[in-house]
């Protein structure tokens, strides 16, 4: 796996823009080649890796134009970015893994039903031999990416390539058993495949719907202990995040005590800012309202 992932680093691209063009472009290639394969050996299981390939395509054009979108600029109708495209997008991944492991599924029932068997051959092994090879590139060029941008929608992608590879693993081990006498092992083979697909559906969705809904990606009590550690915060409260795991953005608020100055809270705000993107290197907006101890206020006005 060390040599793949040393080839893939050099023979792929780094940046999303271009790693998820190259995907695109893959997918279309394997999609054709597996359909024509499938339908000349009569093989559902990879008729139906072919369509999945096919959803891809689409799959990846989608998180192209989504990662085009999430990366523009703020401008005066998205003065907070555009950057919720990105799980907007892995929702919509989401969705069309769902119902391309229903299509699935429904093929393989077919097969079932119908009692249709595949001509297992050599060169229909040599097809998804390339496919693998090709996914497991893929899979570990878009991971790099990943690590050198913590992009979501090439995160995405990379999931869904993993269940591509799985599938496509399912498919050739069902054709060997095709080959062997087991003719029930190709539409269940479509079987497992389905439930790969709704699994990495699922969990792309679940992602995406939890960044749209503002779902905390940090623990409050945990951030509101390192703020208190700071001298001068008498304690820290109404703790708010949202965002994806890349990118944070949060507020909070401060008391400090009564008699302190402009200048020396405005210092403790600026020091609870430094603090928590150096711990958290995912938040890239905090803003600290500053407010004066209540109990300093309320002793200060009595008599």
């Amino acid at each position: 796996m060390s040599g793949h992932h040393g080839l893939a680093s050099r023979i792929l691209p780094a940046s999303p823009l271009h790693i998820l063009s190259t995907a695109l472009f893959v997918n279309m290639a394997l999609a054709l080649l597996k359909i024509v394969w499938g339908h000349r050996i009569h093989s559902v299981g990879m008729l139906a890796d072919g369509y999945h390939a096919l959803i891809d395509s689409a799959s990846d054009l989608l998180c192209l134009l989504g990662s085009r979108a999430a990366n523009r600029p703020p401008d005066s109708d998205h003065p907070y970015g555009h950057f919720k495209y990105e799980p907007l997008t892995q929702a919509a991944v989401g969705l069309l893994l769902f119902f391309t492991g229903y299509e699935v599924l429904s093929h393989s029932y077919d097969e079932f039903v119908r009692h249709i068997h595949p001509h297992a051959t050599l060169s229909a092994g040599g097809v998804m031999g390339i496919s693998i090879l090709l996914q497991t590139l893929l899979y570990l060029g878009e991971q790099r990416v990943v690590k050198l941008t913590g992009d979501g929608i090439v995160g995405a992608d990379a999931a869904h390539i993993r269940s591509d590879l799985m599938a496509s693993g399912a498919v050739l081990v069902g054709l060997f058993l095709s080959a062997h006498g087991l003719s029930s092992a190709d539409p269940i083979v479509g079987v497992l495949i389905a439930g790969f697909i709704a699994h990495a559906g699922y969990n792309l969705l679940r992602e995406g719907t939890q960044v749209l809904s503002d779902t905390s990606p940090l623990p409050p009590e945990e951030i509101g202990e390192i703020v208190s550690t700071i001298p001068g915060v008498v304690v820290c409260h109404t703790i708010r995040a949202r965002g994806s795991k890349n990118r944070i953005t949060m507020d909070l608020t401060v008391d400090v005590p009564g008699e302190m100055t402009v200048r020396a809270s405005h210092e403790i705000a600026d020091r609870i800012e430094d603090l928590i993107r150096a711990r958290y290197p995912a938040v890239v907006d905090v803003v600290v309202h500053i407010e004066p101890d209540k109990e300093d206020l309320h002793a200060s006005r009595i008599p």
